[in-house]
């Protein structure tokens, strides 16, 4: 291993001058070993305060891949197939609409369900949280249902596949399933009191052009003077499911998200505490296109697969490498947020420049 320090420090300079993110954690783990991990700049602005390495980070969509994981151990466990339906697992979302009850798992975890990608849920109910009334009021599918489409949707739906098969909310599921289990003592989801948070985007600014361009309204949106801070930035997250979702929620420190990752190397390599080995071979290759059971592979990952969240956060694993990476940044507290793509795809190449 060659990791060359300077060179990952210059690339996060240059993408912090340009304003891409103000602040960041870069944590890197090879054949189950910590070879790098640093923090840069600031996790709020506003306070002033530095980053850490241990920062806890709003996930974003890294939430979709703490979901997989759950709904993958299920199945590890035989209570569960890839081939169930929603109708034999979630009858009660899907007894008054025939296309959703037809659905697998499978569908759902591969974004290959045909629904569309997103929806305001806070905007159709007075009564936020009930998902059922909801999506009665919605059309579901996008007229391209052969095609892959990236969907908040799909895994809202498999949050919901959790939370009927266990009888319970989705923070009891997870401190039982994955933290216990792991040790991970940090990975929850919010609302969070803590000094050493990464801030977010300053109110839903966002989302609330996203519904204006829908011609959607909503008058419960949060203060744009003040950046969100331990509270989940995705609006169907916060506003309609209370900060408990499939889709989003979580938060979580490098080190969480790097014990998961390991998981999966531990589970392809046959001695995982969680995890069936065949089924977790399967979920790191396409399955549909470019996604795989939770992951997916393509930019910007230069091999293997990762996932990417909205509030600039990534996972990246390559199995055959052992190569275990948490790249965290708040993409979203600046004054105009930025695609980061460019960036991570950067810093991947770096690294995997400096690995055997």
């Amino acid at each position: 291993m060659r990791i060359v320090e300077t060179k990952i420090d210059s690339i996060f300079e240059k993408y912090l001058a340009q304003k891409y993110f103000v602040g960041g954690v870069c944590h890197i783990q090879q054949n189950g070993k910590l070879i790098f991990s640093k923090a840069y700049g600031k996790r709020n602005t506003m306070l002033d305060e530095k980053m850490k390495a241990d920062s806890i980070f709003d996930l974003a969509s890294l939430t979709k891949i703490i979901t997989s994981t759950l709904i993958l151990r299920l199945i590890s466990k035989r209570q569960l197939a890839l081939d169930t339906t929603l109708k034999e697992c979630l009858p009660a979302i899907a007894d008054d609409q025939e296309k959703l009850a037809s659905l697998t798992i499978r569908q759902l975890l591969t974004h290959s369900s045909g629904l569309i990608a997103w929806h305001p849920l806070y905007t159709v109910v007075s009564s936020p949280g009930d998902f059922i009334d909801a999506i009665k009021e919605i059309s579901l599918f996008h007229q391209e249902s052969n095609k892959v489409l990236y969907s908040d949707l799909n895994y809202i739906l498999l949050g919901e596949v959790l939370k009927e098969h266990y009888h319970s909310e989705l923070q009891d599921i997870l401190q039982i399933e994955l933290n216990s289990p792991l040790q991970l003592a940090r990975l929850t989801y919010g609302p969070l009191i803590d000094s050493n948070i990464a801030a977010t985007e300053f109110g839903n600014r966002i989302e609330m052009e996203m519904c204006r361009q829908r011609g959607k309204t909503f008058s419960g949106w949060r203060n744009t003077e003040q950046p969100i801070s331990g509270e989940v930035n995705d609006g169907n997250a916060f506003y309609f499911f209370k900060g408990q979702s499939g889709h989003a929620g979580l938060f979580g420190t490098a080190e969480d998200l790097s014990v998961i990752i390991e998981e999966y190397l531990q589970a392809i390599a046959g001695d995982s505490l969680i995890l069936d080995s065949g089924l977790a071979k399967e979920s790191v290759q396409n399955q549909v296109a470019d996604r795989g059971l939770g992951w997916h592979s393509g930019k910007p990952f230069p091999i293997g697969v990762g996932h990417t969240g909205f509030t600039g956060t990534s996972l990246w694993i390559v199995p055959e490498k052992g190569l275990n990476v948490v790249l965290l940044t708040n993409r979203l507290h600046v004054e105009e947020p930025k695609n980061i793509n460019q960036f991570r795809e950067e810093l991947h190449k770096e690294i995997l420049s400096g690995i055997s």
